[in-house]
């Protein structure tokens, strides 16, 4: 069986990110309605930014590099003015980081940096691989624990314990977030153990 390559990992995550963000516009339409500026901040848009990163890693490797940089600085930006949107509002939000007040998400979002930093100055490099392995493994459980809430939601339709009106977040919820997380980890396990396959798809 022939191996994934990390261009086609990238493009696995570029299209669970565009997933992700139309789950969330979805998700949020009620209150697109209200503060527009503050749905897209926090959610779409970064997941937009985001899907592009990886999308550009599948088309132009070589360019991957730039795009990583131009991707830390607009999510940051964005980061910032969503954080200060939703505390001005004094209400809590998940980004494709997670959630804003989480501990847990906080350190993954640090990480995220950290890697995205490392890869844009040597994507090759053995510290940025390492850095990949610890970031795969501390997304691991958040993978887990939405696939096992998939699974047990999804048995729960079979069975008929969960009413169709809860269909959307009994069971689309946790499938949307198990797609995201199995597609981060898959991006960056296969950035840990196949940086040569970078230069090319």
């Amino acid at each position: 069986m022939r191996s994934i390559t990390l261009a086609q990992a990238a493009l696995f995550a570029a299209v669970a990110m565009m997933l992700l963000a139309g789950f969330y516009l979805a998700d949020n339409l009620v209150e697109l309605q209200s503060s527009p500026a503050l749905v897209l901040l926090r959610s779409v848009v970064p997941g937009v930014i985001w899907a592009g990163f990886f999308f550009t890693m599948y088309l132009s490797p070589a360019s991957a590099s730039t795009a990583a940089w131009i991707t830390v600085l607009f999510i940051v930006l964005l980061e910032a003015l969503a954080l200060y949107g939703s505390f001005q509002q004094g209400v809590s939000y998940r980004n494709p980081f997670g959630y804003a007040y989480s501990l847990s998400d906080w350190l993954l979002r640090l990480g995220w940096a950290v890697f995205m930093i490392a890869f844009a100055l040597n994507k090759n490099h053995p510290r940025t691989r390492q850095i990949a392995l610890v970031l795969a493994i501390l997304s691991a459980p958040s993978a887990i624990s939405t696939a096992y809430n998939a699974f047990n939601n999804g048995i729960g339709f079979v069975v008929g314990d969960i009413p169709v009106q809860a269909y959307w977040r009994a069971l689309i919820t946790p499938a949307v977030r198990t797609i995201y997380w199995l597609s981060q980890i898959l991006f960056l396990w296969t950035a840990w153990g196949k940086p040569e396959i970078a230069k090319s798809h």
